[in-house]
């Protein structure tokens, strides 16, 4: 069963309410041309139409209907009591009735500019077109009217074979005006002019507020847009985790657009693999698979997008070529497109991708991409916001030349050591390092072959050493490391601290490359002292600091521990 729009329901509710017989007459017809009909409903104003056809009728008795092409009444007056207690109510009658309505749609579809139609019952029809943008969509009726005396004869024949009561009959027939033909075209003209300028102010209606609807989606829209952005950008200069902000902007992203799963890659500082960032609608195997993938073309969509730095577009992964060999993984997220937006800084330097993914093919309209650029530069924003304060922590805590603690950074980690030992009751070491004979490298080879040779101390350092533990530069040739949590008793932490300063003396004293081939040899003093819970960080290191002194006093590159004396 075909069930009715509500615009057209609401309509046939409203033509019974002024004619409940056209409603049963309507079923009768066939199924309309639906796209025709929808025009005409969408377009017309029937409450205006009805008011309009019964004032007619009320002027000059004549009935008036619009009717689609198929011949349905779409707004009509009340009809003649003839035709609704009589012609309509007979099957033979009736049919003579359809017969009229169909012939008269025939007539103005060969491009009449009106019709007039004599029924085999006795009475007129006439009829003209509506035409809208061009197009008939309609038929203008009006009829149930006589143009001469009736026959008083015929009809009283007619009653007897329709089996009606023929005073009735003739009564009602009474009631039918008498037209002069000459009058139709102009009464028709006027009609008709009336019809279309309401069916055209109602179109005009109809296409302002489709306008308003998509103009108020559009605002909607935008203004979620917006909002995501405001978002975005307070989490950003509110120095939020970068993890957190990628994971609130993709998470927002797909709200606005559910259609879309997506992912932020993040480009390695070594610039050749991909990183998770933040893809919360994947799964989590799919990502741990992306994870560290080497980019290069045919990579994918984001490992091509990342190499190139130019936006790939996969409509479909199943025949794209860039995908064939992670078929597999694409079904185990069950993705059908991927495209890719290289997120780049202001530099044009690569740091990531912001890829959108689909469960079916799918290709980007032009203003999606745009939107898409639009969401890739806020994750460039909080990218690079997060390089810029890792940059500047490095360079507040980190020596430039080593990439090791400094100063600040290892009076901050000596305090903490400090509190977790009051709290654990274990021993905490720090040793005090200055190389023996390093300066003859800077005097002989220069100030950057002593840099790197420095920098070759730090990677011996910290590879002597527990991740947990700390080494810094404290200056030119001096080093700190600071060792945390050793042990509850004092002399297995002195043990433990003695074989790893045995350890680094070892790995100090190994000859060193330098650029002409040849290898130079450094030994080390190394000052120890050992603490527990509370105490005085400057204390702590001038103590080391005498140690180390006292190591480089008696020579042999062998530790030395702190004694007052």
């Amino acid at each position: 069963m075909t069930t009715k729009s509500p615009h057209l329901q609401r309509e046939a509710n409203l033509i019974q309410m002024l004619d409940p017989m056209s409603t049963d007459w309507n079923q009768a017809l066939p199924a309309p041309n639906t796209t025709v009909t929808s025009k005409l409903a969408a377009a017309l104003d029937f409450t205006r139409l009805n008011t309009l056809f019964e004032n007619f009728l009320q002027v000059m008795d004549i009935p008036i209907a619009l009717l689609d092409l198929q011949g349905k009444v779409l707004a009509s007056s009340r009809w003649q009591r003839a035709c609704i207690q009589f012609h309509r109510q007979s099957e033979h009658t009736l049919q003579r009735c359809l017969e009229s309505d169909r012939d008269l749609a025939l007539q103005l579809e060969q491009g009449k500019n009106y019709s007039i139609y004599r029924c085999r019952n006795g009475l007129t029809d006439c009829a003209t077109p509506i035409i809208l943008d061009g197009e008939h969509i309609a038929n203008l009726f009006i009829g149930q009217f006589l143009l001469n005396e009736p026959d008083t004869a015929y009809f009283t024949a007619q009653a007897k074979t329709a089996g009606f009561n023929t005073e009735d009959y003739l009564s009602a027939l009474a009631e039918v005006p008498i037209i002069d033909e000459s009058r139709l075209p102009a009464m028709l003209n006027m009609l008709a002019s009336l019809a279309l300028q309401i069916t055209e102010l109602s179109l005009t209606n109809n296409r302002y507020q489709h306008s308003l609807q998509q103009t108020e989606l559009q605002v909607q829209q935008r203004t979620q847009e917006l909002t995501l952005q405001n978002q975005i950008l307070s989490q950003i200069s509110e120095g939020a985790e970068l993890k957190a902000v990628l994971h609130n902007l993709v998470t927002q992203v797909e709200q606005l657009h559910p259609e879309m799963l997506c992912s932020i890659l993040l480009l390695d500082e070594d610039g050749t693999t991909l990183r998770h960032g933040a893809a919360p609608s994947l799964p989590d195997a799919y990502n741990q698979a992306l994870d560290g993938i080497a980019i290069g073309v045919g990579v994918g969509s984001c490992g091509t997008a990342a190499s190139t730095g130019e936006t790939v577009i996969v409509a479909d992964i199943n025949s794209h070529p860039y995908w064939q060999p992670y078929l597999a993984l694409a079904e185990l997220a069950k993705v059908k497109a991927c495209w890719s937006q290289p997120v780049k800084n202001a530099q044009g330097k690569v740091l990531g991708t912001f890829a959108i993914y689909h469960h079916h093919i799918a290709e980007p309209s032009a203003e999606l991409l745009q939107k898409i650029k639009t969401y890739g530069n806020l994750a460039e924003l909080a990218i690079s916001r997060s390089q810029s304060n890792a940059q500047i922590r490095r360079l507040a805590f980190y020596d430039s030349l080593t990439g090791l603690a400094n100063r600040r950074l290892l009076e901050e980690h000596l305090l903490q050591a400090m509190a977790a030992s009051k709290r654990s009751q274990k021993f905490c070491g720090l040793m005090f390092i200055d190389l023996d004979n390093f300066k003859p490298v800077n005097d002989l080879y220069g100030h950057k072959v002593g840099d790197t040779l420095l920098q070759e101390v730090a990677r011996r350092l910290q590879s002597a050493v527990r991740q947990a533990d700390t080494v810094a530069r404290f200056g030119g040739d001096e080093f700190i490391v600071l060792l945390r949590d050793i042990d509850a008793d004092a002399q297995r932490s002195r043990q433990h601290m003695h074989i790893v300063a045995t350890k680094i003396a070892q790995e100090l004293s190994r000859p060193y490359p330098l650029n002409d081939n040849s290898m130079h040899q450094c030994a080390c003093s190394i000052g120890l002292v050992l603490f527990i819970g509370d105490t005085d960080s400057d204390e702590l290191l001038r103590q080391a600091d005498t140690a180390m002194y006292q190591a480089k006093k008696q020579g042999q590159n062998r530790p030395c521990w702190y004694s007052k004396a």
